[in-house]
This record gives structure tokens, C-alpha cells and sequence, in this order.
């Protein structure tokens, strides 16, 4: 049965070819159906798309692309054919005369048509530089892609103000010869201050019209809009470049289908979808030192950099390596071309991020790092606030839970987040950190969105964690060290556990530069003087024993001072003794003597016999240091009887064990055995692997003096293994002895490398004193 509505008029003469063949194609098709418009209504409207897009096509609409008076989308016309193949009618055919009417080829379809080539990449940056190691990764991908199956996409992520954009633009204009039918470029606004990131779809009408398809005969849903760029594209060889992109799912619909063409995506967050599906992805880190030192020298020129190398360095350290920093730095400076770098060092490091205000919301390190800011989850920017109070130069995942009050596994969950969009970065795993003027922003957020009270209680968590965590760990490795009692701890405070003492030391160890940088942070804000004495007193041992003897002193004042604020005599007592303990190590006997007399008569008054005890251990230790063997084996018998009154077997271990130290000096060897002899009786019955090594060091000095040579190199082996596994001072030492037990023991070769062992050690500690240990090897010749 015909259908009534055939009776059509003329199709318009201004048609082309194309056009009118697409025309009197779709004529022919729904004639062949016997289709009427409402039945054309009916098959090829839906409520919603796979897209979620409703799509609804009238009769009147069919009437008008019937007739050729307007373009029908290419979902309609794809429905079209979808209904008629239902009934048995080829019409594929009819998607691609649509795509050969009004989508443009690089080839003219009509006389005087000429194929549209956009060049749109942003004018290249006049001074690029730098970045040869990433070019010289880039630059072969981009070769590369006409041997891929699909489009090449490369993925530049970073921090704000690393220079992502600015890499990408440098890269399209040294590749672009290789993409001759087009240069697309846009941004997809993903961090831009106080607007909406763009959608996909504004960004497809954008491309679609530098290609010179005119805004009427651009597809309704966006989906239709993506199948006909990627026709357009298809056999073509473009580049694209989707820059400033928030997610992934904001550019998807923007990547060409078919091989030849080059994607260039930058974002601050970590497009970790793009990558799973095959995209190359290029983390940028901030310049080297050497590219940072360059671009001064561009700017400024040579010979004012290397008049004040130091300040330069230190300026590029205050722009923490930051392209953008050292542009407007580099800009500063250069305007001011009288000035040292030294004055503009340190005025970059006392107004900080003030002096990176350009008044350009695009070039304003401030603004830059806001837009980041201002797109996180109230949880994670919640966090990145209280990371600026943190002084460390990194922070656990259990630290960051104490200093936000959370549980881990949140913890965890926001400072993802916070990796994802390069505010913080892993950098190793469960440690998190950020440059110095990400941290610099977020101790401002912190000053402007959080009470005083709020930030003093975050601050005290985290020295609550730091304290109880460096306590547990210092009591389990040193067992021999007097305990002090610790208040009770801080609701929302995690603290860390240890199963063995190796743990306890490798937490340590990893932690002492930011609890170092946080109990000077904490004596400068003032109100955590408790936390400000016992910290540095967990950490003594550690500093001590690791030659870390100046930061040992530093902390030990900051611990004085705490403690008289607080008028503890309990922490004054420690803290004098501590402090000898670090004069002596540093050669300033008279101070060291000093403060063991005053940490001597608080204990006394205290009536604490303990402690009374260490102070006499620790007075002997200083006369053995001094050679005055007969009055420190005095001190020391005190130490024991009070230690013997107490019955600690550890106390009581390290009294003997110092006994028979002075007596082996002394030339008393068999009495030097006896008392050394129960210190390891004992320290093996507690369990203390470092009075063990201790005792076994000091065994392996009176053994060589009885000539027992065997017995020297073993205890000197036993004590060197675990002083090696702990990084500790007396490695040097016990090489040096080993080496004289083996040149006694006729091993002249073994001796030799013992000693070179110990020179290479000492060459690394500070204040060491090398010249006995290279006196033996010279005698060896």
C-alpha cells in the first residue's frame, strides 16, 4: 500500500551533490517502508539515550528533512536505518551518504569548496628551556603514531605551576609538521578559578566548527557530535591538544578512534582511567637544580648567578624548583637588577607567597594552588590544612590520621586524594609530602578556616603520636634507659607498635628529621612545653649513639628551656643530664660537668635513687673520657650499690659492664672480666641486644689485652653485627679493634681490611677522628 505522504515537493536547488544524493537516498528508503511521519515519529524517538539523552524527532521535523529543508542528526538517521534493516531493507548505506554530505574531507567535494585545517595551538612560549629528559621521551611517542592501532595519547600530569601547559604547547609546535591536517587546541577549564569545568560536548561544537561545519548542521546530542568528529578525523593525521582536564570522563568523547592522530592531556590530577586504557602517562616534576640554576642564568644572566651561587641556590629553593615560582622570581629580580641575590633570598623566604603575587590570577602562584584547593573534598582539604602546621619534611599515614583525629583507613582515603591531585605526593610508600610553598599555602588555609583551639589540638596529637611512638621504640631497642612516666594520651591519637626491636629502630630512624623539625616548630608556637622535654629525651639515645651529636645538643637546649618554663624538676633533672651526655660527646668537658653536678642535686632533692644512679654512671663515663680512671671506677661503684639496692638487672648490667670498661683502661684485665662477665650474664637474661653488644665491644678490648685473640675477633664480630644493623657510632670503633685482634693474631690482610672498613666510616660521621686508624694502615705500609 503507497503511502500518501509521498507526495513531495522538489528538493531545493541549492543542494550539492552530496547533499541532494543523501536526499533522494532517504526518499527512496522510507517510500520503500512505507513509513508516515507519525510512524517515522514513533521508530525513531526514544525517552533516553545509552547517553542518558532523551531524543524525540516530530512528524513536522521528518516533513522538513524530508524535503531538504534542514539536516537531520545522525542519530536519526542512524535510527532510521536500524528500523528499516528490522524489515529486511539495506540502509547503512544511508549513515555514510549523511557522513559524505555534511561532514568536511580534506579533499573539495564541490568546485571552489576548501578543506578547513585549524591551527589552533597557543603562540610558543618565547624563553622554553629545559625538560630534555621529558622531550626525549615525548618526542619518539609522537613519531610512533601512525604504527598505532588508535590515536596516541599522552597524559602530562603534576602539581600546579610545574609547567605542564606549557611542555605541551612546546611539544605540538615541534611536532606539529607531523599532523598536517589539523592542530586542535582547547581548555577544558578544570581548574579554573571560580568557573565550571567544561563540558565535553561545548568542546566537540568547538572543534567540530574549526573544521567549517557550520553551527545549524551540527548533530543535537553529544554523542552524535563524538561519532562525527571521529569521522572527521578518521584517516587524518591531527594532533589535540585537551588541556587544564579534570578527569578522565571530561575528555573521553574528545579522543579520535582511528590511528594518526596525537592527544596531548594535561591535568593536576592523576587520570588514572586514561592510563588503564592504553594512554601514556608522563608525571612532571619541578626542574632540577641544574635547570632551575639555568633559567636564572637566562633571566638574570650568567655572571650575577655565579657572583652568588649560595643565594642562588636558596632563591630557587624558596620557588621550591617551580617553573612558575622561578618565572616570576626570575621576573623580580630582573627588575631590580641592583640588588644581591642574598637580599632577594631573603625576602622571598620572609613574604613568601606575597612576593609570587603577579596581580594575574593565571601567573599568581596563590591562585594557581587555590583552583587545586578548591576542588577537593571537604575531608581532604580538611587535611591539607592541618598538613601546614606540620613541620616535618614528610608525615605518616598513622601520623596524618593522629594530626586529623580519623581513623586510618579515612586518613588514607583523603590523602589519596590529595595524591591524586598532586597537592601531596608518596613518595615512598605510607610517607607523605609536599614542597615547601604547597606547604606555605596550606598553613595559610589552615590560619584562615580553622580556630586557634582546633589547630593547638591537632598540633598536640601529632606530638602526642610522635612521643608515645618514639618512647615505645626507644624503651624497646635501649631497655637499659630509665623510664619516665608520660601523661595520659590524647583522644583521636594513633599511635605506632613494634614487634621487634628492628622495627622500633628502622621507625626511628626514618622519623628523627621530622620530629626534630616539629619540637622546634612546637617551641617557637609556645603552650607544648611538656612535649618539648620528653620528645627530645626519647630521642636522645638515638642521636647519641647514631654521632648525630650537634642536633643532640640543639634538642637537649630546646628540652632545658621547655622544662623551666614548666618549673619541672623532673625534666630539668633529665634535661642537665642529657645535655652533659652531649657536651661530652662533643668534647666540652667543663659544660658536661656542669650540668651532670646540677642534674645530680635535683635527683638528690627528688629523692629519686634511679636516677641518682645514671647521673653517677654518666659522671664516670665523663672522668674515664678525661682519663681519670681511679676517680670515675669510684662514681661508678656508687652507681652499682645504689643499682644493687633497686635490683633493675639492666641497671645493674650496665654498672658492671662500666666498671669493667675503666678496669680493662686501667690495665686491670681479669677484673675488667669478672664485671663484664655478669653485665652479659645479665644482658642476655633481660634480653637487651644492645647491652649485649655493648659488653661484647668492651670483651673484645680486655681479651686482646690477656692476648686471647680468638676470643677478641669473636666478641668484636658479635658486637660489630648488631652495631651494623643499627647504625650505630662504636662501628668504627669495634672495626679498628677487630683489626688489632687480627694483626695480633698474625692476619695482617684481615687487619688491613678491617681498618680501611673504619676509615671509610669515619668518613662519613661528623667530628670523627681518623687519624689513629690511617697512623695503623701507614705502619702496615
Amino acid at each position: 500500500m503507497r503511502n500518501r505522504d509521498q507526495r513531495r515537493p522538489p528538493l531545493p536547488v541549492r543542494l550539492t551533490r552530496a547533499e541532494r544524493d543523501f536526499y533522494v537516498e532517504l526518499r527512496r528508503l522510507v517510500d520503500a517502508a512505507g513509513l508516515s511521519f507519525r510512524a517515522l515519529e514513533e521508530s525513531t524517538s526514544s525517552a533516553r539515550s545509552d547517553s542518558g539523552e532523551s531524543s524525540f524527532y516530530s512528524k513536522s521535523q521528518w516533513g522538513r528533512w524530508l524535503n531538504g529543508q534542514s539536516l537531520p542528526p545522525r542519530k536519526a538517521v542512524r535510527k532510521l536505518a536500524e528500523k528499516l534493516a528490522k524489515e529486511d531493507i539495506e540502509a547503512e548505506h544511508l549513515v555514510d551518504l549523511w557522513g559524505r554530505a555534511f561532514v568536511p574531507t580534506p579533499y573539495p567535494q564541490e568546485p571552489g569548496v576548501t578543506p578547513v585545517r585549524p591551527r589552533q595551538l597557543p603562540i610558543a612560549a618565547q624563553h622554553f628551556m629545559g625538560r630534555a629528559a621529558q622531550l626525549e621521551i615525548l618526542t619518539p611517542l609522537a613519531d610512533q603514531v601512525t604504527a598505532s592501532s588508535s590515536a596516541t595519547v599522552i597524559v602530562i600530569e603534576g602539581t600546579a605551576g610545574v609547567g605542564k601547559t606549557t611542555l605541551a604547547n612546546h611539544l605540538g609546535h615541534l611536532v606539529g609538521d607531523r599532523f598536517p591536517d589539523g592542530q586542535l587546541y582547547v581548555s577544558m577549564r578544570g581548574f579554573d578559578e571560580g568557573g565550571e569545568p567544561m563540558r565535553d560536548g561545548e568542546a566537540l561544537r568547538g572543534f567540530l566548527e574549526a573544521f567549517g561545519i557550520p553551527p545549524k548542521l551540527l548533530p543535537v546530542g553529544v554523542d552524535d557530535q563524538a561519532a562525527l568528529y571521529r569521522s572527521l578525523l578518521a584517516d587524518k593525521r591531527v594532533l589535540v591538544v585537551l588541556d587544564n582536564v579534570r578527569d578522565a570522563s571530561q575528555v573521553r568523547r574528545l579522543l579520535p578512534g582511528s590511528p594518526g592522530c596525537l592527544v596531548l592531556v594535561t591535568s593536576r590530577n592523576q587520570l588514572t582511567g586514561l592510563a588503564a586504557e592504553g594512554a601514556h602517562v608522563l608525571r612532571l616534576d619541578p626542574f632540577t637544580m641544574s635547570e632551575a640554576r639555568d633559567l636564572l642564568a637566562r633571566r638574570l644572566g650568567s655572571w650575577r648567578v655565579q657572583r652568588e651561587p649560595q643565594a642562588a641556590d636558596e632563591l630557587i629553593g624558596c620557588c621550591a624548583r617551580l617553573p612558575l615560582a622561578m618565572s616570576v622570581a626570575a621576573a623580580y629580580a630582573a627588575a631590580h637588577p641592583d640588588f644581591p641575590l642574598e637580599v632577594l633570598a631573603n625576602e622571598f623566604r620572609s613574604r613568601g607567597l606575597d612576593l609570587l603575587d603577579t596581580g594575574d590570577p593565571a601567573t599568581t602562584t596563590r591562585t594557581v594552588f587555590s583552583t587545586s584547593y578548591h576542588h577537593l573534598s571537604e575531608g581532604a582539604a580538611r587535611m591539607f590544612r592541618l598538613l601546614g602546621i606540620h613541620a616535618g619534611p614528610d608525615i605518616s599515614l598513622l601520623a596524618a590520621a593522629s594530626l586529623a583525629a580519623i581513623a586510618v583507613e579515612q586518613a588514607r582515603k583523603v590523602l589519596d586524594e590529595l595524591a591524586r591531585a598532586y597537592l601531596v605526593e608518596e613518595h615512598l610508600p605510607g610517607r607523605f609530602a609536599f614542597h615547601d610553598l604547597l606547604h606555605a599555602y596550606a598553613a595559610e588555609r589552615a590560619r584562615a578556616q580553622e580556630s586557634i583551639d582546633e589547630l593547638d589540638a591537632a598540633m598536640r596529637r601529632l606530638l602526642d603520636h610522635y612521643l608515645r611512638t618514639m618512647y615505645a621504640g626507644v624503651m624497646l631497642v635501649y631497655s637499659a634507659r630509665l623510664p619516665i612516666e608520660l601523661p595520659p594520651p590524647i583522644s583521636g591519637m594513633l599511635a605506632e607498635s613494634f614487634a621487634t626491636d628492628k622495627q622500633a629502630m628502622a621507625w626511628c630512624q626514618a622519623e628523627r628529621h621530622v620530629i626534630q623539625a616539629l619540637v622546634t616548630n612546637a617551641a617557637e608556637r609556645g603552650g607544648f612545653d611538656a612535649y618539648c622535654w620528653q620528645i627530645p629525651w626519647a630521642m636522645a639515645p638515638l642521636l647519641a649513639r647514631g654521632c648525630l651529636w650537634h642536633d643532640y645538643l640543639a634538642s637537649q637546649r630546646i628540652a632545658l628551656a621547655a622544662a623551666q618554663n614548666l618549673k619541672d624538676a623532673v625534666g630539668l633533672g633529665h634535661a642537665h643530664y642529657e645535655f652533659a651526655h652531649a657536651c661530652a660527646l662533643l668534647g666540652e668537658v667543663a659544660s658536661s660537668d656542669t650540668h651532670l653536678k646540677q642534674a645530680l642535686e635535683l635527683f638528690t632533692e627528688l629523692g629519686d635513687l634511679a636516677a641518682v644512679a645514671m647521673t653517677r654512671n654518666g659522671m664516670a663515663q665523663l672522668l674515664e673520657q678525661q682519663g681519670r680512671y681511679l676517680e670515675a671506677v669510684e662514681h661508678e661503684k656508687e652507681a652499682l650499690r645504689l643499682r644493687n639496692a633497686l635490683g633493675n638487672r639492666i641497671d645493674i648490667a650496665h654498672s658492671e659492664q662500666t666498671i669493667g670498661s675503666i678496669y680493662a683502661r686501667l690495665g686491670r684485665y681479669d677484673d675488667a672480666l669478672r664485671h663484664c662477665r655478669r653485665a652479659l650474664d645479665l644482658g642476655r637474661e633481660t634480653g637487651s641486644r644492645m647491652l649485649t653488644a655493648d659488653t661484647s665491644d668492651i670483651l673484645g678490648f680486655i681479651y686482646l689485652g690477656l692476648d686471647d685473640h680468638d676470643n677478641a675477633i669473636s666478641c668484636y664480630q658479635r658486637a660489630l653485627a648488631f652495631y651494623r644493623e643499627n647504625g650505630d657510632m662504636h662501628v668504627a670503633a669495634v672495626l679498628t679493634g677487630l683489626g688489632d685482634a687480627q694483626l695480633a693474631a698474625g692476619d695482617a690482610d684481615a687487619a688491613r681490611d678491617s681498618w680501611q672498613q673504619a676509615l671509610t666510616v669515619l668518613n662519613d660521621l661528623p667530628n670523627a677522628d681518623d687519624q689513629p686508624v690511617k697512623a695503623r694502615l701507614a705502619q702496615l705500609g
